[in-house]
């Protein structure tokens, strides 16, 4: 049985309005499905955690970036079965699995689809499915949210990354990759990616696979306005990678020590002095459309 955990007020009231499809499809399927809907925030990973407990390892997440986010760390590395109908702002996990965009489509896709293994990843305690880090992203997503109001897709992250340059200057971390000796380094951005796409789909980790076990890493050095403009200039299309001042690279476990910093986790922003890095290989069964 399938057991849906729906965030109604997903996009703007968009998640209401998919429930109801998918209520209508799964009845004219036969398929038989149990419903439960949040009502507030920490409600989603709640009932991820009540619906293991209960046995049901077939979870549907009607939501955005953040209802999937509570959903996984509701699960905290319990392996299960994931379906996703993206309702929200960015939808930016989802865009690795090439879903249709209609949520009955969506999800008719993956039940029709090929199961997999994906990985999830691990930041101290919480867990995450697409892409960490810290620096001038993260000051984009603070100002994004005022932008919101105006629209969904990437033009509240573009408004904010204007925004941002403003505000931002580089942080002074302590990195650590794969128990390697630790640099100390000035970074306009470092982003540990299970997944690729971030801000309504800029492409902030382009060469990140959800099941080959081990995260990317991109850090970009410390720079100037200027720099910044030129890496802005290349980031929605992933193409920063290319420029000298940023760096690539796979790890299994990465560990950046920053006094204060904020971590984006699948946009959720938490602060912390150390964040401890590590993949959870295969974790998360997932299935991509045919």
């Amino acid at each position: 049985m399938l057991h849906i955990i729906a965030n109604e007020s997903a996009g703007s009231g968009a998640g209401a309005a998919a429930l109801r499809e998918i209520r209508a499809f799964l009845d004219g399927r036969g398929i038989p499905f149990r419903v439960d809907c949040t009502a507030k925030s920490g409600d989603a990973a709640a009932l991820a955690d009540a619906a293991w407990l209960s046995g049901d390892r077939e979870l549907v997440c009607v939501g955005g970036d953040g209802t999937v986010f509570e959903i996984v760390n509701g699960l905290a590395g319990r392996f299960a079965a994931l379906y996703f109908v993206p309702c929200g702002t960015g939808n930016d996990f989802v865009k690795m699995l090439g879903l249709p965009k209609g949520p009955a489509e969506a999800l008719r896709a993956q039940l029709e689809g090929e199961k997999r293994a994906i990985d999830v990843g691990r930041l101290n305690e919480y867990y995450f499915l697409n892409v960490s880090g810290s620096g001038f992203d993260v000051e984009v997503l603070r100002q994004a949210a005022r932008f919101k109001r105006l629209g969904g897709g990437l033009l509240p992250y573009l408004l904010g990354c204007f925004a941002a340059l403003r505000r931002f200057r580089p942080l002074s971390v302590e990195l650590t990759v794969d128990g390697e000796p630790a640099r100390r380094r000035d970074v306009t951005i470092f982003s540990v990616g299970n997944g690729r796409y971030i801000g309504g789909g800029m492409l902030a980790v382009p060469h990140a696979e959800i099941g080959d076990g081990l995260f990317d890493l991109v850090v970009a050095d410390g720079m100037g306005r200027l720099s910044v403009l030129r890496l802005l200039g290349k980031f929605i299309s992933g193409r920063h990678t290319e420029l000298p001042m940023v760096h690539e690279r796979r790890a299994r476990e990465v560990t950046v020590r920053c006094p204060g910093m904020v971590a984006d986790i699948d946009g959720e922003l938490v602060q912390m002095d150390e964040a401890r890095y590590s993949i959870l290989p295969g974790a998360l069964e997932v299935r991509f459309p045919r």
